[in-house]
């Protein structure tokens, strides 16, 4: 019965806290959440006027192939940038109450999720665009899979979150080097470019293999991008296994690092 007790607690905790960190990002917005589906449609207009002409050029739907890379990168952005100072940010509470520390990344990570449902809006109205103007269909069933991988992103993100989170108590320097890794990881991310416009025997194909980004971007496009395929199926179940591999890999690494340094954050927050 504790058990249960202590679980409904923390379900409401990790409620208010989606909730706050929600209305704290749109707080004195004009138009509040609406950025979160004109924030993808903007970036990929800038980057398709960048780079259509490079990596683009012979593709009709490279516009979608953009805005799904986009989309998925900014959700992993914004949730693991929130999570990072999530515990540091929550002092006065972790001072005056009795809370589970992690309850902190984790609402980060879930607050990135409302985001990332909005901006899917963004890609359903482009592919609408698409198949009205551009007589593509891409809508199918083939869609199901984003929610079937959103597990596992999600452990994948929550991993890396408790890593940061638990890391910056004592460093705050991390956020910094945060922001540069960032960068670097975008580049190395196809994200704007296409794995086959890179060679196979090239040092640069082989880092990008080893990205696991890489792999939830590719299930997530497989669902998307790749359904105007003729006769294409679901997207590989071998990829998905995969997929939820990672989230429980960075989730364990992410425990490795918290659990010893929990007990003493009270001492550094």
């Amino acid at each position: 019965m504790a058990t249960i007790s202590r679980w409904a607690k923390n379900r409401n905790i990790v409620h208010e806290l989606i909730h706050k960190n929600v209305k704290t990002q749109y707080r004195n917005s004009i138009l509040g959440v609406i950025w979160s589906v004109l924030n993808p449609l903007l970036n990929m207009g800038v980057m398709w006027l960048v780079f259509s002409q490079f990596f683009g050029r012979n593709d009709p739907l490279y516009p979608i192939y953009l805005l799904t890379g986009n989309v998925l990168f900014q959700f992993l952005r914004s949730s693991t940038s929130m999570s990072l100072t999530s515990i540091v940010n929550n002092r006065g509470l972790i001072t005056k109450v009795k809370i589970d520390h992690y309850l902190f990344p984790l609402s980060s990570t879930l607050s990135s999720l409302v985001n990332f449902a909005f901006s899917m809006i963004s890609l359903i109205i482009i592919m609408i665009c698409m198949q009205v103007f551009g007589g593509h269909v891409l809508f199918g069933y083939q869609m199901v899979g984003i929610i079937l991988m959103l597990p596992a992103f999600l452990l994948f993100q929550y991993g890396i979150s408790l890593f940061l989170s638990a890391l910056y108590v004592f460093c705050r320097d991390i956020k910094y080097l945060y922001d540069v890794f960032l960068t670097l990881w975008t580049y190395i991310t196809p994200v704007f470019y296409k794995l086959e416009s890179i060679s196979p025997d090239s040092i640069s194909y082989k880092i990008l293999k080893l990205n696991p980004m890489y792999y939830f971007l590719k299930y997530f496009r497989d669902s998307v991008y790749a359904m105007c395929n003729v006769g294409a199926g679901m997207p590989s179940w071998k990829i998905l296994g995969l997929l939820y591999l990672l989230g429980l890999i960075s989730l364990v690494i992410g425990l490795a690092v918290y659990m010893p340094l929990r007990r003493k954050f009270i001492d550094y927050v």
